[in-house]
């Protein structure tokens, strides 16, 4: 019995992360299915899985439903930027923190931890009042300033830095490298899988935010897809094909982040944590 006990855990393991698999796929396999069928199949029941009549020129009509091509690059502008933002001023930052050592350094770094602690949601009023004075409403600095700098990406990096041997730090400076040149010849080069990852948290944050860009935005010019994927059914009634093909659309950039970062992500977490 103890012979066939080891084969049939293997077997139900796998047989049960195959079922977990589906079932975690199936909404997005549905999705992408129902974005390639018309509107009277899509609303038939009893449902059919695969669509009788292929219409891949829902992608291409997509943008008849509103400024979605528009809307599309507003989204990448803004999440660019922010990724560009935060590498630009997160590595630096992560670095001091890291290796530095500078009064009032772990009470600086406490303050930086605590703003995770914050509710966007309470930040939301506070924002729209200065944005307002400022003349920045329904802009593209408006989207993108206040996400500039991101705790949580200091964080990352600093735990990611600490985990580099200081071994390699004082050869570098042995050698004549100063602080700018250790962090751009030997710290950048040794931490491109965290900046991966650091990259594709960001762009996620900003890619799938709502309700900040909508209570931002006022001209369709301005709106991002999130926003814009709601008009579909408030506006132009609800054209479920159209509003599936926009979704597969809005998905695509995330999912195929994801496959360019995954084999980083877990070796940086794991490596984030690692403490001295």
């Amino acid at each position: 019995m103890s012979a066939y006990a080891g084969p049939f855990r293997t077997w139900l393991s796998a047989v049960g992360k195959l079922l977990l698999a589906v079932l975690v796929a199936f909404p997005i396999i549905w999705m992408v299915l129902t974005s390639l069928k018309t509107q009277p199949e899509a609303v038939s029941w009893p449902p059919g899985i695969l669509p009788e009549h292929w219409q891949w020129s829902n992608y291409a009509s997509v943008n008849e439903a509103g400024a979605f091509v528009r809307w599309y690059l507003n989204s990448f502008i803004v999440a660019i930027s922010i990724i560009v933002c935060n590498l630009v001023f997160g590595v630096p930052a992560a670095f001091a923190f890291s290796r530095a050592n500078f009064p009032g350094r772990g009470i600086l770094f406490f303050i930086v931890l605590s703003t995770l602690m914050i509710p966007g949601e309470i930040l939301l009023l506070p924002l729209f009042i200065l944005l307002t004075r400022l003349g920045w409403i329904d802009s593209y600095p408006a989207l993108i300033v206040p996400f500039a700098v991101n705790g949580f990406i200091v964080f990352l990096l600093k735990q990611f830095f600490d985990s580099i041997p200081r071994a390699l730090e004082e050869a570098a400076i042995i050698d004549g490298c100063g602080p700018f040149r250790l962090l751009r010849c030997v710290f950048i080069p040794l931490s491109l899988p965290a900046l991966a990852v650091a990259a594709f948290f960001s762009f996620i944050g900003s890619w799938n935010s709502y309700l900040y860009p909508l209570m931002i935005t006022r001209t369709e010019e301005m709106r991002t897809v999130t926003v814009g994927l709601s008009l579909f059914k408030s506006e132009f009634g609800t054209n479920w094909p159209l509003l599936m093909t926009a979704s597969t659309l809005i998905a695509l950039p995330a999912v195929a982040g994801f496959l360019f970062i995954e084999r980083h992500l877990k070796d940086t977490m794991a490596i984030s944590g690692i403490k001295e």
